[in-house]
Parts: structure tokens; C-alpha cells; sequence
């Protein structure tokens, strides 16, 4: 799939007679004076040849923002498998004595780095996960532990936000980190009300996945917006509130928590402790070895396929998910659960399908940091790739419909395009991004990829003329 000579040359070669007006329009967006300063990047080939059929500037390594969760999404399901699941564990360890039900020891939780238990997105899957796990140690006899709620020592390192992330971000339920044991999507609410007009809003309760944590408020009521700021950092205690909520009203702030191992801790000490199991000491956020130790499996909960994990990551464009599953690459392909291990395992796979990853800057797995630079033309080679290999069905299924579901169903809305369109969106600070298929009116499958970095004006203007451009293709080509 690499050009074998100067990229203007192919298009020039290939660029079909009925593409003519594709280059009209293209040159029209590039002289409109509101956009000046915008760099564009746009990559269109055939899915199942490759062949280029349109491009503009493809080789530009640009920001790009969600579209980045291709990257891990493709690369897992290639190297994992669909039906891959992760598996977290519930123990004890030490000396149990069944007939009393005492056990000299602690209750143990390992961690399989699964992002989605307890998530709401599976919550029937899932169910309650402190209910089941009560149940089932009151199933094996234990009614009182001589130790405490724990977690076992992490098959992932303690980094757990991309260095490429800001500091900003991680306050907010889209900078939630990745750890091996996670809850929730490792997100809370927080429930505040704003008084009448400059006076202080008041927090009125927050979810119980926040239990534990010091909440700071500054907020203050007024206005009609919400132009709250939240702070927190990872293995924190505290989360702060800072500046305005709207006046008279009510609102829920979506917060990450920033120790999800100890808060799904703490919530299974005290549901232990509502249903009457004793515990003498309370849970700890330091991590506990089993070497050693007898131990003794109490309940095991698998995920969902990983498929199904995929296409909510790229269907509602969770940041947690992809850097969750960028990390676990890295531990089940070389043995080491960092995320530079995760972009190893990424870069090798591209460089085998002729993608040139060595020319692009991947910071993250997810496009929430702004200083990832790739291009076009390498996320379309990897597309082209995956909708000729043995995991193109779920792939492509994970990729939100235009006009239909997740994160494009604001897209691609009239009549004639409606599900014509599969594609991953990105939007960060000026900088926007479409990656997917589409199916033209001669029947041809495209693969494409649009980017657009650097502009001032609102993000619809941009995402307007993108639009266009791919509506010119489908009735064109």
C-alpha cells in the first residue's frame, strides 16, 4: 500500500475525470477568507484495492483528536480476538476457617485491568458487582475476617493518564485514568444546586463511587451556564469545585475518581459490612502481595467480548476505554502493562501493514491530547487494512452510523445519506476529525479520512465543509 512514487504524481495518475468537481469544490474551501490559518488534511480510497482516489495534503501529520482510537480499537481486535474478555478475580488469602466462617486474612480483589465492570453502559451484564461478590462469600461461609478489603498487587504500572494529557482534563469524567481495577468507567456525579444570583452554589449529595473523597466547593451561582471547573489528579482524596454554576437550577458534574482501585474497595467493605460480615480493619489504598499466602477463589467476573467494549469505545468515544485497552496491549503482548509498552505493540502492527507509524507522533490512545500528529493518508491505510482482514465485521460495526447512532447521528442527516456513512469523529481545541467508510452511488466502497487543524471559526463551519466534500464523492463516483 505505500506509494512507490510523489504522492501528487499518483493523484495525478489516478484521479478519475468524474472527480474533476471534487477539486473545484476543494479549491473553494481552501480560498474562503474565514478560514485562513486552517490546515486541511483529506485522504479517500477504495476499501477493498486501496487505490487512491482523492486526496489533499495526505501526508501532513496533523492533530487528531478522537480519530486516534482507531489506532488501539483495530490493533486489539486484530492481536486479541473479538471474543477476548478480561477477568476480574475476588479472593481470600490466609487461613479460613470454614466451620466458623473466620477467616485470619483479607479479602482480596485482582484486578484483570477490565474498563467497562460496573460499567452502566453493560449493566446487565454486569449487574451489581459489591451485591454479587457479598453473596458469594456469604455462599463460601465467611462471616468474619481478621483483616481487611484489599487489592492485589497491579499487573500495570502506577501511571495511570497519558504524559501527553493535560492537567486540566483530569478532573473530568473524559480524564478518567486507566487502572487494572477500574469501576464505573471510573467516573461519579456530583449534584450541586445553584442559589439566586452570586451566591455560593451548594453540593447536594454525590454517587456512591465517590465515596471517601473530599469534596472542596468554590462554586458560585450565577448566570445561565455552567462554567464550572473540577481538579483532582490521580491517587488523590480530594476533588475541587471551582467557578460559576447557572442560578436556580440544578446540575450534575461528571467527575473521575481518582483512586477507583480504593473506592471499589471501600464500597465492597461496606456492603460486607451491611449484609453482617465482620471485618476488623478498614481497606487500604496500598496494594497486597499473595506469595506466600493460601488463597482461595471466591467469584471470578468476566467482561463482555472485547468486541462489544470496542464498539461503545468508538461509538460513544470513551478516552478510558482506548487508553485502557492501548495499556492492556502492552501487557498481554510483551509482558509489560505501560502505556509506551501498549504503543510499542501499536506502532509494530502498523509498520507490518506498510502504515510508516515511525513518521507520526502517537501520545496517546485516545486523541485527548492535542499534540498528536498523524496523517490522513496513514489512518487510511490502516483502515483499508482492517476492511479487508478476518475482523472487518466487528471493526466496521464499532464505527457510529451518520444520522443514526453515537457520537454521528448529527451527521450526515438528510434523507439520501442517512447510514451511508460509518465513521469516528474527534473534535478538541481547533482541531476536527472523520475516519471511516462510506458506500458511493456506483456502489464502490470508500475508505477516508478528513482533518482539519487550526481554525477560528465554529467547529460546525468545518465539519460543514467536510461533509461536502464526502456528499461530492458519494453522488460522483
Amino acid at each position: 500500500m505505500k506509494p512507490g512514487l510523489p504522492l501528487l504524481l499518483i493523484l495525478a495518475t489516478l484521479l478519475p475525470a468524474n472527480l474533476n468537481g471534487q477539486k473545484e469544490l476543494m479549491d473553494t474551501i481552501l480560498a474562503d477568507t474565514a478560514f485562513t490559518g486552517t490546515s486541511y488534511s483529506f485522504c479517500f480510497a477504495d476499501a477493498i484495492t486501496g487505490e487512491i482516489i482523492f486526496s489533499h495534503d495526505a501526508e501532513r501529520n496533523l492533530s487528531s483528536a478522537s480519530v486516534m482510537k482507531l489506532y488501539p480499537t483495530s490493533v486489539a481486535l486484530s492481536l486479541l480476538g473479538p471474543c477476548y474478555r478480561y477477568s476480574t478475580t475476588l479472593c481470600i488469602a490466609g487461613d479460613f476457617n470454614s466451620k466458623r466462617g473466620i477467616l485470619d486474612g483479607d479479602v482480596i480483589i485482582i484486578g484483570g485491568g477490565d474498563p467497562a465492570l460496573g460499567s452502566e453502559y453493560f449493566r446487565e451484564h454486569y449487574g451489581d458487582v459489591t451485591g454479587t461478590w457479598v453473596k458469594a462469600l456469604k455462599k463460601a461461609g465467611v462471616r468474619r475476617i481478621r483483616g481487611r478489603v484489599a487489592a492485589a498487587e497491579s499487573i500495570y504500572d502506577y501511571s495511570p493518564v497519558p504524559d501527553g494529557w493535560a492537567w486540566g482534563d483530569l478532573g473530568y469524567s473524559y480524564g478518567a485514568g486507566v487502572y487494572d481495577i477500574n469501576i464505573n468507567d471510573n467516573k461519579f456525579r456530583i449534584f450541586v444546586t445553584g442559589k439566586s444570583e452570586g451566591e455560593p452554589a451548594v453540593i447536594d449529595s454525590a454517587e456512591v463511587y465517590g465515596c471517601g473523597i473530599k469534596l472542596t466547593n468554590s462554586l458560585i451561582s450565577s448566570g445561565r451556564s455552567n462554567r464550572s471547573d473540577i481538579y483532582t489528579a490521580p491517587f488523590s482524596s480530594t476533588v475541587t469545585v471551582t467557578g460559576t454554576v447557572p442560578a436556580d437550577s440544578s446540575i450534575a458534574m461528571r467527575t473521575s475518581i481518582p483512586d477507583p482501585p480504593l473506592a471499589l474497595l471501600t464500597m465492597l467493605d461496606a456492603a460486607m459490612r451491611a449484609a453482617g460480615i465482620d471485618i476488623t480493619d478498614k481497606p487500604g489504598a496500598d496494594r497486597v502481595s499473595l506469595d506466600g499466602r493460601k488463597v482461595l477463589i471466591i467469584n471470578e467476573i468476566d467482561s463482555p467480548p472485547l468486541a462489544d467494549i470496542i464498539k461503545v469505545t468508538n461509538h460513544e468515544s470513551v478516552n478510558m476505554y482506548a487508553e485502557a485497552i492501548r495499556k492492556h496491549l502492552g501487557y498481554e503482548i510483551l509482558g509489560k502493562g505501560t502505556f509506551s509498552a501498549g504503543s510499542e505493540v501499536i506502532r509494530h502492527f502498523l509498520d507490518s501493514i506498510g502504515c510508516e507509524p515511525y513518521e507520526a507522533v502517537m501520545l496517546d490512545g485516545s486523541g485527548l491530547s492535542s499534540n498528536n500528529n498523524i496523517s490522513a493518508l496513514m489512518t487510511v491505510r490502516l483502515l483499508v487494512h482492517m476492511y479487508n482482514s478476518n475482523v472487518a465485521g466487528p471493526f466496521v460495526s464499532s464505527l457510529p452510523m451518520g444520522a443514526v447512532s453515537g457520537t454521528m447521528k448529527n451527521y450526515f442527516v438528510d434523507e439520501m445519506f442517512k447510514g451511508r456513512v460509518v465513521a469516528k469523529t474527534g473534535t478538541i481545541t481547533s482541531a476536527k476529525s472523520f475516519a471511516g467508510y462510506f458506500t458511493t452511488n456506483s456502489g464502490r466502497r470508500i475508505a477516508f479520512t478528513t482533518f482539519a487543524n487550526g481554525f477560528t471559526v465554529p467547529s460546525r463551519m468545518i465539519t460543514d465543509n467536510m461533509e461536502r466534500i464526502v456528499r461530492e464523492i458519494i453522488l460522483k463516483y
